[in-house]
Formats: C-alpha cells, sequence, structure tokens
C-alpha cells in the first residue's frame, strides 16, 4: 500500500488554500483497518446439507468466532484494536473525545483508565440506553485518577431524537496536529470480533475535517437534547470555522445532515458503472435509493449479516435482524437482481457483520460512502450519526481489496448456506 496511506512525516504543519484536498494538509495519514477476526474453526455435531444439496462439516472459518477468540484477533499489529490502544497510550496523547452509542470493551477499559492515571482528560457522550442507566464502565474511568478528569455525557431518546450512534475518537482536539478514527464499530466487541471498518486519519487542527468533528461532539453535548437546539449548536459551530470543506472527503452529521448524505449516495449511484456494498441493517430510504439503481440494471453486489438469511427464510426475528426488514430486501432487492451474499456470524453472542459501506465505481475512479450509520431512515433522519464520502484513492483502493476478500473467500452465497438452522 502506498506510504501516503499509511502515514507521512508530521515534521511540517500547513494550511492549504481554499478548496484543498484532505491529503494536502500537513500532516496527513489515512489507514483504514478491518477487524478481520482471527478465530477457530467451529464444526457442526453432524455434517449440515447445504441448500444446492452439498455438505458442509463446520462454519466458515474467521467468520463465525466466540469470546475466546477475541485474544488472537486484538493481538495483530493491524488489527483496530491495536491501533486504539496504541494512540491513546501516546505519551503525546492529552486529551480524548469519544462519542459513541456503546462503551463495554474491558480491554479499551483498561487503556483508557492507564490514560487517565497519566492526566488525560476525556470527555465522552454515549447512548442513553434503553434503561436510560449510566455506563458503568465509563463511569469507572473517573476513579483512574485525578477528579475532574473524565466527564461522561448520555445523550439520544429526547427531543425527536433517536439514538446517540455516533462512532468517533479524537485525539487532542483542537490542537495543531489531530488524530481521529470513525468507524462502524463500537467501543465493544466491535473493536475485535464484530466484522467493522476502521479509519484512523491524522490532520491538521486547522483541517475543516478535524473542527467540524470537534464541533460536533461540543454540539451534542450543548445542544443535544433536541433535534433544533443540536441543530443550532452544530451551525453555528461550523459557520466559525475558517477553512472550507476538503474536496477529496465530504463530513455529514446526521439529524442535521442527513438529507444531503442521502442525496449524495443517490447522486453517486447514478452515476456509477457498478456498486459493491455491505450493512448490518438495510430498510427505507436507503433500500428505496438501491432500489432505483436496480432499475437502471446497475449491477450491485450487497453482503448482509446471515441473520437476514434466517430471518427471511424462517419468518422470525433473528439475532439483530427482523422478518419484516428481511422480507422487505428479499423482494425489493434481492428478487430484482441484487447479488447478496451472507456472513455467517455467531447470533449467540451477538456477533455482527456491522458494516456498512458503498463503494461506487465509476471506471477509472471510485467513492467509498462509510460511517457509523446503519442504512435506515432513522439514520438519517432521528440518529446522531457521522456518515463520510470518500473519494481519497488509496482509502478507495483498500476498500475495495476488503471488499473482494469479504465477498469472494469470506461471505456464503444463497446456494452454499444451510438448509437447516444449526450452530455449532
Amino acid at each position: 500500500m502506498k506510504n501516503t496511506l499509511l502515514g507521512l512525516t508530521l515534521a511540517v504543519i500547513a494550511l492549504p488554500a481554499m478548496g484543498a484536498k484532505l491529503s494536502d494538509y500537513k500532516p496527513y495519514s489515512f489507514e483504514p483497518l478491518f477487524t478481520n477476526p482471527v478465530c477457530a474453526t467451529y464444526s457442526y455435531d453432524r455434517p449440515v446439507v447445504t441448500e444446492n444439496g452439498n455438505t458442509v462439516t463446520a462454519k466458515p472459518k474467521n467468520v463465525y468466532c466466540k469470546q475466546a477468540d477475541e485474544a488472537a484477533s486484538v493481538a495483530r499489529s493491524t488489527a483496530p484494536q491495536y491501533r486504539l490502544k496504541e494512540w491513546i497510550s501516546s505519551p503525546d496523547t492529552k486529551e480524548l473525545y469519544l462519542a459513541y452509542l456503546s462503551f463495554s470493551s474491558q480491554n479499551m477499559v483498561k487503556a483508557l483508565c492507564a490514560a487517565v492515571g497519566r492526566g488525560v482528560k476525556i470527555t465522552m457522550v454515549l447512548d442513553t440506553g434503553e434503561d436510560h442507566l449510566p455506563n458503568k464502565d465509563a463511569e469507572s474511568l473517573k476513579q483512574c485518577g485525578r477528579a475532574g478528569l473524565v466527564n461522561v455525557n448520555y445523550r439520544g431518546s429526547s427531543g425527536g431524537l433517536g439514538y446517540a450512534h455516533n462512532k468517533i475518537l479524537m485525539v487532542n482536539p483542537g490542537q495543531k496536529v489531530v488524530k481521529l478514527v470513525f468507524s462502524s464499530g463500537n467501543m465493544s466487541s466491535g473493536t475485535s470480533t464484530n466484522h467493522e471498518n476502521w479509519n484512523f486519519v491524522t490532520t491538521s487542527g486547522d483541517s475543516y475535517f478535524a473542527a467540524a468533528h470537534k464541533c460536533v461532539v461540543e454540539s451534542m453535548i450543548s445542544g443535544g437534547d433536541s433535534i433544533p437546539h443540536f441543530t443550532t449548536a452544530l451551525n453555528t459551530c461550523r459557520a466559525k470555522i475558517t477553512a472550507q470543506p476538503e474536496t477529496d472527503i465530504k463530513v455529514f452529521f446526521s439529524p442535521v445532515d442527513g438529507a444531503p448524505a442521502l442525496a449524495q449516495v443517490q447522486t453517486a449511484g447514478n452515476a456509477a458503472k457498478d456498486i459493491s456494498a455491505m450493512s448490518h441493517r438495510f430498510s427505507g430510504d436507503m433500500a428505496r435509493a438501491f432500489e432505483s439503481f436496480l432499475s437502471k440494471r446497475t449491477p450491485i453486489r450487497f453482503i448482509l449479516d446471515d441473520d437476514i438469511y434466517w430471518s427471511n427464510k424462517r419468518n422470525e426475528d433473528i439475532g439483530r435482524n427482523t422478518a419484516v426488514e428481511a422480507a422487505k430486501i428479499y423482494k425489493d432487492l434481492i428478487g430484482k437482481g441484487m447479488n447478496a451474499k451472507f456472513l455467517q456470524t455467531n447470533q449467540t453472542i451477538f456477533q455482527l457483520q456491522h458494516n456498512k459501506f458503498v463503494i461506487f465505481n465509476f471506471g477509472s475512479t471510485g467513492a467509498v460512502f462509510n460511517g457509523a450509520g446503519n442504512f435506515t431512515s432513522a439514520a438519517f433522519r432521528q440518529n446522531f450519526e457521522n456518515f463520510y464520502y470518500i473519494q481519497i484513492p488509496e482509502v478507495v483502493d483498500a476498500y475495495k481489496k476488503q471488499y473482494d476478500l469479504y465477498f469472494n473467500q469470506m461471505a456464503t452465497a444463497p446456494g452454499d448456506m444451510p438448509r437447516d438452522y444449526v450452530l455449532p
């Protein structure tokens, strides 16, 4: 992979001219990492017949995982959790912003606790949760260092808002050099055994990209009690950013930017020669957009969690997916020509195919749409989410390479799925 993807020197800091690319800023690095868990082979207690009449003896290796596989998965230097801990533990790290739906990874709790013990200040925004109770792991960080270093805020489920579903980590917000992580995964098994994408960016604090992310976290805290208050807070903050938005990566924060984000997907899809995509949930506005692409005979490959397959086959909710959602995917998309495959994950531990990204191929160029949100209407209209439209060639190439790995080696075609719903 090219050096521009893995990193450039941090020695020079410069502010580009208007209309610059993120890659024009110094410092600059953009490293996409994928969990690609390392898991044991889990065998059935008897051979299982597939839909096409063949037999299989085990779930696909490194696709179906259990909790015991976490240690091997996170130990690699290319694992997202490894890089997260590396950034958090760096002596250059003085302050952290985090915004996630959930926070439960004990490895990450330990890393953040150690950071607080060194004097690192942490500001965190988490989802309120169905039980409206404080997150014990997040609150425990307050005991790791001197008082006042950890500030935990809970948002969502008020004022017309849905989930606080952002996935953002910022290192040294507002400083000259900012490191930023955005992902499909939460600070949970999303750092290890779920199938996720994580994006590690180093940039100048003068970039629009860095300043906008600082705005969204602070606006969730100051105005996150309702959609109108959040809209005012976010737009007021962004209006003060002196840099112009970068041309090679567009940033959208739902629910304020939900409509422009959907419009970007529609525009890119209308122009694409073919589309490759993955999502955990798939319904509403995004599903209708993909239905319109199929009506134009645009070839589409789509990888889903096998919970969708089983929800449709058994007409019942499986894992985190629903029978109603699955039936519509089969009727409106797979039935109209979408080439779907499935990752056979472990629903007993809620291991998920949790990637949410689209690759648009325009021929000689391409783009990736990704971010925190599932492909549902709520993600664009109600939830706190962060989405991105990326045209950085090295990043697009990394996603294409990873998608081919998923589709050609890890995902299962419908005819190769087991006939019976049995687990190892």
